[in-house]
Formats: C-alpha cells, structure tokens, sequence
C-alpha cells in the first residue's frame, strides 16, 4: 500500500522525521520500506532552505522504486523558468517576483548550476498524474477535462520537449491544462473587495461565498459574494471514484480530511513546520485516523 506524502518546499529535516515515523529506513542510502511505498505529490522546491536535499532523497527514493512522485506548480514553474517555447521564450519570464519565488531554491544549488539543471531534467520525466490500482493522485485538482486533453495529445504524462514548446504561460491550451491540474481554480473577489485571485476549493465549488470558497480566508475582507465562472460540475469529484490524494492548498490549521474520497495533503500553523502524509490501506472510505504528519 502506499503513503501519500504532501508538499515538501524545501524542508529536508522534516521529510526524514516524517519517513522515519512512518517505519521507513535509511539503510541503503535512501529510504525504504519493506511493505510499502510513498507517493510524493510535489511541491518538493522553493520557501524551505533544503530544496537540494529534499530533491536528492526524493530522487533517491524514486530511482530505487521505494516511492512514486508527481509534479507540483513550482517544479513546472522552475522548469518553465529555464526551458522556452518554439517561439524561442522562455516559458515562466524573468521577472522579478518569479526571480524571488526561486531564491531559496537557487541559494541551495549556489555555485553548482549543473546540478540544478540535471535536477530540472529528472523532474521532467516525473508523470503529471498517477492513477493506479485503486487511488488517484494528483498536484492540485483532478480536472476531467484537463486530464482528457493531456491523455489525448501528450499521451507522455510528462514536461516533455513536445508539450514545454507548446507552453506559453496565459496563452495555450497546454497552459490552461497544466494550470487546472497543478494550479487549480482561482476566483476573483469583486472589484469593491480589491479584485484580486484567491486560491478556490475545487471541492466547494457550488457554493459561492468567499470565506468557504478560499482556501485562507481574509477576516479583514468580510464575506463578499463571488461570482462563480467556473463550472462546478467539472471540479465535483464523484463519491464512487477512486480515492484521491492532492496538495497546494496550504489549508490552515491542523490537518483533516477534506472529503470522504478526497485528501488535501497540504497544512499548515503558524510558526509551526510540518509535513502531512496520509496511510493508505486499500479502502473506499477515507479515514482520518490514516493521517500522519
């Protein structure tokens, strides 16, 4: 069975103590476990100052078939950072703010470029998304039609070279895929509320009230209506489907499970480091007594 771990961003310390907790060993030079595998969902890069470190055991741990992993925002960001499109741009711009967003992860990999870069290769070969023998697992949301257009055209499941020179950031159809998936729905408060994109619950679509459709809510904002642009149907996960396991959301507060087949994996309090993982044993029915962090 596996164990569904959540971001990472750079917290090496905190990833061994969790693998440890969970019965895995560093004996071999990476860690295992002698009945089960963990599933990383991404996020393994930027904020936390051990990106090198983190990569290096989750890479470990992949290469040995002791764990899968899937691609997060921001290892799509870091990617696009350095790789262009066919009509020769690079896919995230050079602009300050995303300079900053990599500086952690470039002040671990300072004076060895190399590294980095194969780094950035071997995350492209990572899939988008897993469906396996009876979970699915997946960055940020399962978007159906998102995933339908990928399976279709880039059949690869990767940051391939086919799929990066079709990426133009706000402008593809590839981009649009990649944003739902690893991105997830953004609403807009009213223009009297500030106007600006908040991170939405895919899950709590159908209703439409900022403070149970973000996923930090702003006390200072009150509780503006928001209009709904999204199809809710496309982000309604069916209760028959099989388990599914995400991240990205930063949901506050300790973690629980936010549905009865669905598992944000991605927590967090203030002051407070930690990483969540979820134990799955094979069954239908989530249960919050499977959650580790």
């Amino acid at each position: 069975m596996y164990d569904i771990i959540g971001d990472i961003h750079g917290k090496a310390q905190e990833l061994r103590q969790l693998l440890t907790s969970l019965g895995y060993e560093d004996t071999q030079g990476y860690f295992r476990h002698q009945h089960r595998k963990a599933i990383f969902v991404g996020d393994f890069i930027n904020k936390g100052p051990e990106t090198q470190e983190v990569l290096s055991l989750v890479k470990a741990m992949t290469d040995y078939r002791a764990a899968l992993a899937v691609v997060g925002n921001h290892e799509l960001y870091l990617v696009g950072y350095f790789n262009k499109n066919k009509c020769g741009n690079y896919i995230r711009e050079h602009s300050a703010a995303n300079t900053t967003q990599h500086e952690q992860t470039f002040a671990s990999f300072e004076d060895n470029e190399t590294l980095l870069m194969e780094y950035i290769e071997w995350i492209r070969t990572l899939p988008l998304y897993l469906e396996l023998d009876g979970c699915r697992v997946i960055h940020a949301c399962w978007h159906k039609r998102s995933i339908a257009y990928l399976q279709r055209h880039y059949p690869e499941n990767c940051l391939s070279d086919r799929l990066l020179s079709h990426l133009v950031e706000h402008g593809s159809s590839e981009w649009d895929a990649l944003r739902e998936i690893l991105i997830g729905n953004k609403l807009h408060l009213p223009e009297v509320a500030g106007g600006e994109a908040f991170k939405a619950k895919w899950w709590a679509l159908p209703s439409n009230r900022y403070t149970l459709l973000a996923t930090r809510p702003d006390k200072a904002k009150g509780n503006p209506i928001v209009a709904i642009s999204a199809n809710a149907d496309e982000y309604r996960y069916p209760k028959n489907a099989s388990p599914l396991f995400f991240g990205h959301y930063n949901l506050p507060g300790l973690p629980y499970l936010t549905g009865s087949n669905y598992g944000c994996l991605d927590f967090s309090l203030p002051g407070r480091s930690f990483i969540t993982a979820y134990r799955w044993q094979g069954e239908q029915q989530l249960s919050e007594e499977h959650i580790v962090f």
